[in-house]
């Protein structure tokens, strides 16, 4: 009987080893990274160019990251420069280390022209990716990719509860310029219409809101989000869905705001 516990445990050290052997033994390649990525992106240019003064401050972008698999992507995209709204398409090159570490080389969009580097590490078999940029220095800019399973979309792909979580910062009107975040529940109608509830945090001042407005999906699978928001002043939220529409990568996009985040669904 000893002996065969003692087999017993050395069968599971074995199988263990190899388990641990495999899962270090998980390698990538350019193919692996293929498809559209609906993606937000977050953080702040903290140095830039006397050229580029305008834009140095908060950032925010979403939209999609398209890759043939072969080292080539198209981004289309909405940034915030420093709260100034400008959409944008660029093209790009990456390439894939066998450790996952993917890394862009691109020049960044007008007004902001510059050759820059942004670093990545893919996971859950290349369905996710982080980046930030890792050149110029100066920023502190971190981004998160998901892979997008529809091909064809319409309003009834965002529908249902979703999670709000949303941040960064607005420029403007002065008495609300400072860091903001917002966590709350939106629901979504399938046919254009929804209602939400959020805690939202205005550079410390917290505020329990309640708001509804319309949306719009078109077949490239962009959804756009529009309501009232406090003040009055109309707000639009974009971005693109990912996986199957459980997740919309966004951003506000507004004058005056660099936020962005998340609407992730509450129930799979």
């Amino acid at each position: 009987m000893k002996h065969l516990r003692w087999m017993l445990v050395a069968a599971i050290a074995f199988l263990s080893g190899q388990a641990l052997t495999l899962r270090a033994a998980i390698t990538c390649t350019t193919e692996d990274y293929k498809g559209v990525y609906a993606f937000y992106t977050g953080g702040a240019f903290a140095q830039l160019p006397p050229q580029a003064a305008l834009v140095q401050g908060p950032f925010s972008q979403a939209g999609t990251f398209t890759s043939d698999g072969q080292g080539n992507v198209v981004v289309e995209s909405t940034p915030s420069f420093n709260g100034l709204i400008l959409p944008s398409t660029s093209t790009t090159t990456y390439t894939i280390t066998p450790e996952c570490v993917i890394t862009y080389s691109l020049t960044l969009p007008e007004p902001l022209p510059v050759p820059s580097t942004f670093t990545g590490i893919l996971s859950l078999g290349g369905r996710q990716n982080t980046v930030m940029v890792t050149d110029p220095p100066g920023t502190v800019v971190v981004g998160e990719h998901v892979k997008q399973d529809l091909r064809f979309c319409g309003v009834g792909d965002f529908n249902g509860a979703y999670q709000i979580d949303i941040g960064g910062s607005i420029t403007q009107p002065r008495e609300r310029d400072g860091l903001f975040h917002q966590l709350g529940s939106l629901v979504s109608d399938g046919a254009g219409n929804f209602t939400a509830t959020s805690f939202a945090s205005y550079n410390g001042r917290i505020a329990q809101e309640s708001f509804s407005g319309t949306y719009d999906v078109n077949s490239r699978c962009f959804v756009t989000l529009k309501y009232v928001g406090v003040g009055q002043e109309n707000i639009t939220i974009t971005g693109a869905l990912g996986g199957h529409g459980e997740i919309a990568m966004v951003m506000v996009a507004s004058q005056g705001w660099a936020v962005s985040g998340f609407l992730r669904a509450q129930q799979q």
